[in-house]
C-alpha cells in the first residue's frame, strides 16, 4: 500500500504514527487475558459488592503522556467500579465488554495541556456499543510524569461518561459532549476523481461522537472548515510527484492551521478512480487534523 508521508514540521512523522497504530492493531488480536488464582478478590473489597452485569476488561491505554497512559487502564477501572460497574485491568472473561482508550495531549505555552482521550467500548464479539471523547485541561508537567493526581481527574471523568454505557443509556448531562460542526470544503487539483473521493474518505476518516461532518449542506452553519488543495508535479523518471495541502479554518474566516503530505507515485497512476488511495491519504492525515481541531479553541 503505497504511504503517504506528512511533513514533520506540520504534525508528528508518519512512521512513528503507524507504528502505533500497528501496536494498537495488534493488542486488538491478541487473547484477552484470564482469570488467575492469585487475582481473586480479597473479602470485603469493592468489586465483591457490584451488581450483577457483564464485566468490562479495560485494555492497555495508547498514546501520549505515555506515564499518562501506563496509570490510566488501572484508574479508569477502579474509578468504574466505584460507579458500580465490573471493571478490571488485570483480568478478564469470555464474555467480557472490552474497553479501549487512546489519549493526546494538546500543550500550550502557557505551562498548561488539555488531554483528549477517546474511549471505545466494543461486547466480547466485537460489536460497538459505544463511543465517548473528553477533554481535560492541566498542568502538562503532570500529564508527562503521570501524576496521580492528574490521573485520577482523568479517570474519573472518563467513567462518568463511561459507565451509562453499560445500561445502554445516554452520558450524564453534566458530561454532555460538545459537538463541533465541520464543513469539508472542497478539494481542489486532484486528477481523475481525486477532489471526490478524498472529500468522501476524509469525511468517513474523520466520523466521531464530537463531530457533525457537513458535506455542503443546504443551510449548514459549520464551526470550522477543512478544504485542500492538490499539487502534481511533472513526470520525471515514470514518477509524479504528489502535494497535498489539509487546511482547517473557522467559518467566519481565520486559520488553524495545515497538515502537508508529500508522496512520489508512478506517473498517470492518479489520472482515473483513486479507489483505497483516497482511504490512505485521509488515513495518514487523520492525526495531524485531529490535532488541529483540538487547538480549535471554539466557545462552548
Amino acid at each position: 500500500m503505497t504511504e503517504w508521508r506528512i511533513r514533520p514540521a506540520a504534525v508528528p512523522p508518519l512512521r512513528r504514527t503507524a507504528a502505533a497504530c500497528g501496536l494498537l492493531l495488534l493488542a486488538a488480536c491478541q487473547p484477552l487475558p484470564h482469570p488467575f488464582a492469585d487475582d481473586a478478590p480479597k473479602p470485603g473489597a469493592p468489586i465483591l459488592a457490584l451488581r450483577d452485569s457483564t464485566s468490562i476488561w479495560v485494555a492497555p491505554v495508547a498514546g501520549a503522556p505515555r506515564a499518562t497512559a501506563a496509570k490510566l487502564a488501572a484508574a479508569v477501572a477502579q474509578a468504574l467500579q466505584q460507579r458500580q460497574v465490573v471493571a478490571s485491568a488485570r483480568t478478564a472473561a469470555i464474555t467480557s465488554d472490552v474497553l479501549r482508550g487512546r489519549i493526546q495531549e494538546m500543550p500550550d505555552a502557557s505551562g498548561e495541556a488539555v488531554i483528549v482521550a477517546r474511549w471505545r467500548l466494543n461486547d466480547a464479539r466485537g460489536h460497538l456499543l459505544g463511543e465517548r471523547v473528553l477533554r481535560l485541561g492541566g498542568m502538562a508537567a503532570e500529564w508527562e510524569r503521570g501524576g496521580d493526581g492528574a490521573v485520577a481527574r482523568l479517570a474519573a471523568a472518563s467513567a462518568d461518561q463511561l459507565a451509562p454505557l453499560v445500561d445502554g443509556g445516554p452520558p450524564p448531562a453534566a458530561a454532555k459532549i460538545r459537538q463541533i460542526r465541520l464543513l469539508i470544503g472542497p478539494v481542489t487539483g486532484a486528477p481523475g476523481d481525486g477532489d471526490r473521493a478524498l472529500a468522501r474518505a476524509i469525511a468517513l476518516v474523520l466520523k466521531r461522537p464530537d463531530l457533525i461532518i457537513l458535506t455542503g449542506e443546504k443551510g449548514a452553519k459549520p464551526d470550522l472548515v477543512l478544504d485542500a488543495a492538490v499539487t502534481v508535479g511533472r513526470p520525471q523518471a515514470g514518477k509524479e510527484h504528489v502535494g497535498i495541502v489539509w487546511r482547517l479554518a473557522r467559518a467566519g474566516g481565520g486559520e488553524i492551521g495545515t497538515v502537508a503530505q508529500q508522496n512520489d507515485v508512478p506517473a498517470g497512476l492518479l489520472d482515473g478512480p483513486w479507489g483505497n488511495i483516497a482511504w490512505s491519504v485521509a488515513v495518514a492525515a487523520q492525526e495531524g487534523i485531529a490535532q488541529l481541531l483540538a487547538r480549535a479553541d471554539l466557545p462552548g
